[in-house]
């Protein structure tokens, strides 16, 4: 009886496709050793990929929520910086106006006004302090610098009070014109409107409403530019009311330090309520990557067994494919 079996050609059609059905699925097998997760996530959940992607989605939004919190805490980061400058700078002028205004003298009142319009200058930079091309404080306008340049002030301040005659009248007039609506915030104030609170989690937002024109920035920039005034010359050759504006100018900037604490103690609240959303979404986001690992992971001793047999599948089909080609009709027959 004669002996039927496959020809040569289909003998090695049929390898070829082993071959190639093996390599894919020692491919595969490699693919979810390394990751530990399915390669077919269709077989793996049975065609059912609601949960997946429910929690694909919820990871893409705390992804978001991520990156919006990051530029958050840079951003709060930043002003708190602008904030304790001023506050420093402030802080230091204070001191040496009032032992100026106290003494009454020329020696120490000129460096007093001098130091002063060097702060009052540094002041206005700062409110200009960008973050990631975004300004700090001119709320809304974050394209736009917060503030004019100190000149711009000054010489509308002494525009504003050229008919004060005593240093009382001078500080009244420097006031004035910080909290006319047609003053400082008209002519000064490049910025606009707060900032909406941004949403730094699913549950979390936070505000960062402070603009150069809040209240206790203007506090502050009234006792420096008085007496800015001093190192421009106000009074010349008047010692006493020269004297005068130093006091006046010195209680102003400590009169004006609680407003400044609690404008940063403000700011250190939100940079709080930013590193919270975080640390939550950070567990949420621990606690979604564990389930999607329970849905689609694989068990790696089996997925390792399966990939050691493919591999042995693949060696014996090569020693076979080989062995074929080596033959010869001698060997045939």
């Amino acid at each position: 009886m004669a002996t039927v079996s496959l020809g040569d050609l289909a003998h090695s059609f049929m390898l070829r496709r082993q071959t190639v059905a093996l390599k894919a699925q020692s491919q595969r097998l490699s693919t979810e050793m390394v990751t530990g997760l399915a390669a077919d996530r269709g077989a793996k959940l049975g065609g059912d990929f609601a949960t997946l992607g429910s929690i694909d989605a919820s990871l893409a939004r705390l992804e978001s929520f991520k990156i919006a919190g990051n530029e958050a805490a840079g951003f709060s980061g930043a002003l708190q910086s602008v904030l304790t400058l001023m506050d420093d700078l402030a802080g230091k002028t204070a001191p040496l106006l009032l032992t100026a205004g106290t003494a009454g003298t020329a020696p120490l009142i000129d460096p007093a006004g001098m130091t002063a319009l060097q702060q009052f200058e540094a002041v206005m930079v700062a409110l200009n302090t960008g973050f990631a091309g975004r300004s700090l404080l001119a709320g809304a306008e974050t394209g736009k610098a917060a503030v004019v340049e100190a000149e711009t002030i000054l010489t509308a301040i002494e525009t504003a009070s050229s008919g004060a005659a005593t240093a009382a009248e001078l500080a009244t007039a420097v006031n004035d014109w910080f909290d006319d609506p047609a003053g400082y915030a008209a002519t000064a104030y490049l910025g606009g409107a707060a900032l909406a609170p941004l949403s730094v989690g699913p549950t979390d937002e936070v505000t960062l409403a402070v603009t150069a024109n809040d209240p206790a920035i203007r506090d502050t920039l009234k006792g420096l530019a008085l007496a800015a005034l001093l190192g421009r010359g106000v009074f010349p050759g008047d010692s006493y009311q020269r004297g005068e504006v130093a006091r006046l100018a010195g209680e102003s900037l400590v009169q004006s330090q609680s407003n400044r604490t609690g404008l940063a103690a403000e700011v250190g609240l939100a940079e709080a309520r930013i590193e919270a959303a975080a640390a939550r979404n950070a567990a949420e986001t621990t606690a979604l990557k564990i389930a999607r690992t329970q849905l689609l992971g694989v068990d790696s001793y089996e997925t390792a067994t399966l990939l050691e047999t493919t591999e042995t599948q693949l060696e014996t089909i090569y020693a076979l494919t080989e062995r074929i080609s080596r033959l010869t009709l001698v060997d045939y027959i």
